[in-house]
């Protein structure tokens, strides 16, 4: 994607930090989160097959994606750290069963100071504590038209700012993403927020 316009109250994934997402719609929000360079995602042979360069077309140019399938946690580990540190990508996307340790987070957290890149964390079952910088769970919502795709964000833990819910509405082409993020209530006993 040559440009991106955002109109939202949405606050940004801070470059040189880690960010974790979880739920359904993870690896949609981490796909618009590092639309606008090089990302480089690694995770399970498995996980990273999964990702079609048609679907991920619609949040991010698959010619900015490197894949690195890693047989074991401990090697995607070590590759999402070597990547951060290096600076040779704009992002990092490490796909994860479970959110990495304490002492685990902060080598990576230090690695993406160094390297100045985006760290997003995908994990289907994170932890009760966690030193990411930003906690999120993302979930598809229904969209009315079908050139549109419909994100539920919620925003549950913020180091730097405020917490909040959000439907993000991501249109997009070759050339252009489209976002809009409208703030929304959260929801009651719905449960798509509720990984504190």
């Amino acid at each position: 994607m040559n440009e991106a316009r955002t109109e939202s109250q949405l606050p940004e994934l801070a470059n040189g930090r880690v960010h974790e997402i979880s739920g359904a719609a993870a690896l949609a929000f981490g796909l618009v989160s590092a639309h606008r360079g090089t990302v480089l995602i690694c995770g399970s042979p498995a996980q990273v097959a999964s990702i079609h360069p048609e679907g991920a077309a619609h949040f991010i140019d698959p010619r900015q994606i490197i894949t690195v399938p890693c047989p074991l946690r401990a090697d995607a580990l070590w590759t999402a750290e070597t990547a951060l540190r290096s600076g040779s990508v704009d992002c990092v996307m490490a796909i994860l069963g479970r959110t990495p340790g304490l002492t685990e987070l902060r080598r990576l957290q230090l690695a993406a100071q160094d390297g100045k890149a985006l760290g997003l964390l995908l994990t289907e079952q994170p932890a009760a504590n966690s030193a990411a910088e930003t906690r999120w769970y993302c979930q598809p919502a229904l969209s009315k038209t079908p050139d549109s795709t419909l994100l539920r964000l919620s925003l549950y833990k913020n180091k730097r700012g405020t917490m909040g819910h959000w439907i993000l509405d991501v249109k997009g082409d070759k050339d252009t993403l489209d976002l809009h993020a409208t703030p929304v209530r959260e929801p009651d006993g719905t449960g798509w927020h509720a990984r504190r």
